[in-house]
């Protein structure tokens, strides 16, 4: 089966599958928000008030961290550089920058950074969820040759050269993408439980358990894809992956720890 990029042309325009799936991502996630907060009691409006903040810090994070993880192919196509709807952003970006904007946001606001991070959570994993069809159109970031049932076409053109005799290749998007929607379903139980047992857990926690899972299992799907970036002989992606671990775990500790010596505080 061959895939146009291209949902549908006015004029001279045209509009791509990848920025429509970008569009619905966040609109999704932006009402995930909303409804998240909502349910744990939170001013949801705080959602709507902070929704083009996201956009805008997490598409800059994003284009920013792709640019920057293949600057040589950058620095050889400077006009590219600016060209998101074909594709090319990294979802590490749009963690950091829009974790950055919502910082910024609640300070200003005055409100607790964690527990807003903890309700943004599952928005961010759904839109990923949503956001890799995008891959699929754009015919980019699948994996290597297999003969799966699944497997699916990718067209001469977009081949890399080591692979230029080979038809079908593992959909990572599909793996990824049902791997955010099992995450998605862990993170809303997280937020059940903290909805039902208020108090005995720091707030936190639900944005750090996002970023361990999500680096563990990028790690395993970025293992057969065949457009990884290097630096040296090492994945980009995986030196991100053990960053985003680790400070999860420093975090996550950090939070228990004054959580816990808070409540011995307070029962003196």
């Amino acid at each position: 089966m061959v895939v146009d990029p291209v949902a549908f042309r006015i004029g001279n325009l045209e509009i791509r599958w990848y920025g429509l799936l970008i569009a619905l991502a966040l609109l999704v996630g932006i009402t995930i928000a909303y409804l998240v907060a909502k349910y744990r009691g939170k001013k949801q409006e705080e959602i709507i008030n902070f929704a083009p903040f996201a956009v805008i810090f997490g598409v800059l994070g994003a284009r920013l961290v792709h640019v920057v993880v293949n600057w040589s192919f950058y620095a050889a196509n400077p006009a590219l550089i600016f060209a998101i709807r074909r594709g090319g952003l990294a979802i590490q970006g749009v963690m950091l920058g829009g974790l950055l904007a919502l910082f910024i946001f609640c300070r200003v606001r005055k409100l607790y950074f964690w527990t807003w991070a903890d309700i943004v959570a599952p928005a961010l994993v759904m839109g990923q969820a949503i956001g890799r069809w995008g891959n699929f159109f754009n015919q980019e970031a699948f994996g290597i040759p297999t003969d799966l049932p699944w497997a699916i076409y990718i067209e001469p053109a977009n081949r890399p050269p080591a692979y230029a005799s080979f038809e079908y290749f593992h959909p990572t998007h599909l793996y990824e993408s049902l791997a955010n929607l099992a995450l998605f379903g862990l993170l809303l139980f997280m937020h059940r439980f903290y909805k039902r047992r208020p108090d005995r857990l720091p707030d936190g926690l639900i944005i750090c358990a996002y970023l361990a899972f999500y680096a563990v299992y990028r790690t395993f799907i970025e293992s057969i894809r065949v457009d990884s970036t290097y630096i040296g002989p090492i994945r980009a992606v995986y030196l991100l992956n053990i960053v985003a671990i680790v400070l999860a775990i420093i975090i996550a500790n950090a939070l228990v720890t004054r959580f816990k010596q808070k409540k011995i505080k307070d029962s003196q």
